[in-house]
């Protein structure tokens, strides 16, 4: 059984985005104005400095390294 919103060709984010749009939709606008503000999300995103990213020159431990004590 393939859930409604997968048929519709939907991820189960877009899905629940329209949901909680159509929710925020049917508020009165005294509690509407709360949810948008409470709906509103920040996002921020931090890339490595390239001293921190792993290059192909450093060596790897395998298990075939690690001794068994």
């Amino acid at each position: 059984m393939v859930a409604y919103w997968r048929q519709a060709g939907l991820s189960y984010i877009r899905f629940s985005a329209i949901c909680a749009s159509a929710v925020r939709g049917a508020l009165k606008p005294k509690f509407q104005a709360v949810a948008l503000k409470a709906a509103d999300a920040n996002l921020k995103v931090f890339k490595p400095k390239a001293k921190f990213l792993h290059t192909e020159d450093q060596t790897k431990t395998t298990m075939d390294d690690i001794k068994m004590t």
